[in-house]
């Protein structure tokens, strides 16, 4: 008895003791471990690669959870994890393969791995021969701009999987320009882009690098020009398409004076339009020439394309009419003298379709038409005027330079 009264005694107090006791345990291991996914995540390796095979994966970089005692938080970094997969033993197709992450930090948990299997697919690995394109981006000095380049050598040889290998045109030379004032030379990688101008990864080039003459000359050499989708693939049976727009619908150049009066537009990169069976919108890059720089400070293109069931068409070169013209003034000249416009319609209408029945219409009116000089006058489809039962799918160069003279 007397020992339980010992026990029992003051026991209200010992019960808080307790409590308290408990509290402060749970206070102190909170305060000393964390657990929480590492910030930035971990890139993937990729190890063991079959032999003449590509692997190419949608993933990069891995999300791991880690528990650990605060102090050796502050001790973590990318390089004290290493995550991985390992294709050893597989061949061509696609594989779904687990995801491994070690730590080199010791006292350091992984509870959890994001994702922890990736979609591995491989292929057999290809070379070829492509040109070499250089894209300038940048500014030269004060009243002047890249002309012409010159890339050496101007051909090289690209391997990688098959399927990014087969789509893939040229080889990329990217040359920055910060105030340059005369014609310079600079070494620069190769890369390869895709229809969006990203970087393509697992690409080999043969040489690596390639040397880049620019040459810099005065700006006074600009003018304002269309912009021409380029396309490849065709649409899904039973479909066509109907519209082809882009924004901006034109864009600032410069040239050589030799060269900027032949200049009518400026092509996109590819835009694959295979099997497509629905309106859609896309972005894509500009894609100038050697000796054409592009003045305005545009890194993307949005393309809309409208797609409908399938109608016949034709191409024809259309004329202009000129509305609202002062009466002082004439037209002198106009550049490109005609448009290319694609008419859709049925069968019967467009075998009586001449290009005659289809013209431009230019309102000159206003006060920016005023006074003689040259113009750049945007077109499009809500420009052309034709026969009923005929539609207008397209129409290149979306902008015309107007040459304006007293009479």
């Amino acid at each position: 008895m007397k020992i339980i009264h010992i026990i029992f005694r003051n026991w209200l107090v010992k019960i808080v003791c307790v409590l308290l006791a408990i509290v402060l345990w749970i206070y102190v291991g909170i305060g000393q471990t964390k657990t929480a996914n590492f910030p930035g995540g971990i890139s993937l390796q990729i190890n063991n690669v079959p032999q003449g095979l590509v692997a190419i994966t949608d993933t990069s970089r891995i999300t791991v959870k880690v528990v650990a005692d605060t102090e050796i938080w502050k001790k973590l970094s990318a390089d004290s994890f290493n995550a991985y997969v390992d294709l050893d033993g597989l061949n061509e197709g696609t594989h779904e393969v687990k995801v491994n992450v070690s730590v080199n930090v010791a006292n350091v948990q992984i509870v959890e791995t994001d994702p922890s299997k990736v979609l591995i697919s491989l292929e057999p690995r290809i070379e070829k021969e492509v040109p070499v394109n250089v894209l300038i981006s940048g500014k030269a000095g004060e009243g002047l701009v890249s002309g012409e380049w010159k890339a050496d050598p101007s051909k090289v040889n690209v391997s990688g999987a098959r399927s990014i290998i087969n789509s893939l045109l040229e080889a990329t030379a990217k040359v920055q320009l910060d105030g340059q004032t005369s014609d310079f030379k600079i070494i620069t990688k190769l890369i390869g882009l895709d229809s969006q101008g990203k970087e393509i990864s697992n690409l080999i080039f043969t040489p690596q690098e390639v040397i880049v003459n620019v040459s810099i000359v005065k700006a006074s050499n600009v003018k304002t020009v269309g912009i021409k989708v380029v396309t490849s693939g065709n649409p899904a049976d039973g479909y066509w398409i109907t519209q082809i727009e882009t924004d901006p619908a034109t864009v600032s150049i410069a040239a050589s004076e030799q060269m900027v009066t032949s200049i009518q537009y400026i092509e996109t990169e590819s835009v694959n339009i295979q099997n497509i069976s629905k309106s859609k919108t896309v972005e894509t890059t500009l894609k100038p020439g050697a000796g054409v720089s592009i003045l305005d400070n545009i890194s993307k293109i949005k393309v809309n394309i409208t797609v409908a069931k399938s109608q016949a068409s034709k191409e024809i070169e259309a004329g202009f009419k000129w509305q609202g013209l002062a009466g002082n003034l004439m037209v002198n000249s106009v550049d490109p003298s005609t448009v290319k416009v694609v008419a859709a319609g049925t069968q019967e209408a467009l075998a009586n379709l001449s290009p005659g029945d289809i013209s431009v219409i230019v309102d000159l009116s206003g006060s920016r038409y005023s006074l003689a000089g040259t113009y750049s006058v945007d077109i499009s489809r809500s420009n052309i005027a034709g026969p009923a039962g005929i539609s207008v799918s397209s129409i290149v160069p979306s902008a015309i330079n107007v040459r304006l003279d007293t009479r």
